[in-house]
């Protein structure tokens, strides 16, 4: 069964979202604020009063708040006895400083949380599973100098794509190294990466520039040769204008953010156009600056826009279902200032990367009853 009732799905384009009309308001300070200090303490987990459930009423609420990940205490609990050991012995406390700076991507799986970070040229991991925050990419000779964009395939190895190095780097779900991709200079610009589940197809897109057309997304194998490619800069189907990511559902349908033609396109496992859907405008189901994108267990599209710094979520044919978050001033939860990528894990909940903010939020899906159980509770508070 479906996560989701689609029989009632929101209407492409319907009037201005609450975050949508607060970007037109807000969007020469956010740009303001963008170009200061980025923000360095942790402010998300203030006492005030907090919208929680998503979406708002009179619609049955869908996804909750569960917590944010900003730092080592964030995933590590320390008991007391470790505590007092740590005493005794002179150890150093958990660390609550926020351990991200600028991340540009995000996936998870089996109860990791992975982040590329650029500017600490390593991926960062939120291991609930062990309970340790950690980074990989830092080891000789397999180091990382600048991770963009990562995927994860059905068995949890995580595909890196470094530009400096021009290469797919390969870890497994712990961060232990095995092997790697050369992209050589068939790339102008790679940004963005997707990996089919079986880990035969490993697809790079490739943004290209403002002054030639290549810009493309290349199907490679694993060895590095090249299956096929999409391209090249251009309004039709098949063609784009600054792509930016990537994923790959169960099916082997490839979606591609076509950021510059605001829209989404969809392929299948041979390249082969299927559908389309989106298109610039201020309503929902409409973009701004669609950036990153996930897929849900049940093909649902989760699609983060950097302009309107919310996440859209559409059916696996494109049928927009709800929007979450707004742009905000405010680092509470569901408010973004930055809006940097999106992942789904196996157990439905979605994960949210905010790069002002530094932040990750985490929202649990709900099941009928339990969302059922959450609107009698909000109208018996508010009785």
């Amino acid at each position: 069964m479906s996560l989701w009732d689609t029989r009632n799905p929101l209407p492409a384009g319907r009037s201005c979202a609450p975050g949508i009309r607060q970007w037109l308001v807000l969007a020469p300070l956010l740009i303001g604020l963008c170009a200061c200090a980025p923000v360095a303490t942790k402010q998300t987990k203030a006492a005030a009063p907090q919208n929680l459930l998503w979406p708002p009423p009179p619609d049955l609420p869908r996804f909750e708040f569960e917590t944010v990940l900003q730092s080592a205490t964030d995933i590590t609990v320390e008991s007391d006895a470790e505590r007092w050991q740590r005493s005794i012995q002179g150890g150093r406390p958990l660390s609550d400083a926020v351990v991200l700076d600028k991340p540009s991507a995000i996936a998870s799986r089996a109860g990791r949380v992975y982040v590329a970070e650029p500017s600490a040229s390593a991926i960062t991991v939120f291991d609930a599973s062990r309970k340790r925050l950690f980074r990989f990419g830092l080891r000789e000779p397999n180091v990382l100098k600048r991770p963009q964009a990562l995927a994860l395939d059905d068995e949890g190895k995580v595909y890196v794509l470094d530009p400096q190095l021009r290469k797919v780097m390969v870890f497994d779900a712990i961060g232990l190294f095995v092997h790697s991709i050369a992209l050589g200079r068939k790339f102008t610009n790679p940004v963005g990466l997707a990996v089919q589940g079986d880990g035969k197809t490993v697809y790079v897109v490739d943004r290209g520039n403002v002054e030639q057309d290549d810009h493309k997304v290349v199907a490679l194998a694993p060895d590095g040769s090249e299956r096929f490619r999409l391209g090249p800069r251009g309004k039709a189907p098949g063609q784009f204008n600054i792509p930016l990511a990537a994923t790959v559902a169960a099916d082997g349908t490839l979606y591609v953010v076509d950021s510059g033609n605001f829209r989404i396109q969809a392929f299948g496992a041979k390249g082969e156009f299927k559908f389309q859907f989106g298109g610039a405008g201020t309503g929902i189901g409409l973009f701004s600056r669609p950036r990153a994108i996930s897929l849900d267990r049940d093909g649902n599209i989760y699609v983060g826009d950097g302009g309107f710094n919310n996440v859209q979520i559409f059916s696996p044919a494109g049928q927009l279902l709800m929007p979450l978050g707004q742009l905000s001033r405010d680092p509470g939860p569901g408010n973004y200032a930055l809006l940097a990528g999106v992942a789904i894990d196996e157990t439905g909940r979605l994960y949210v990367l905010d790069q002002y903010f530094k932040k990750i939020e985490v929202f649990r899906w709900l099941n009928d009853d339990e969302a059922r159980q959450k609107m009698a509770a909000r109208k018996q508070r508010q009785s």
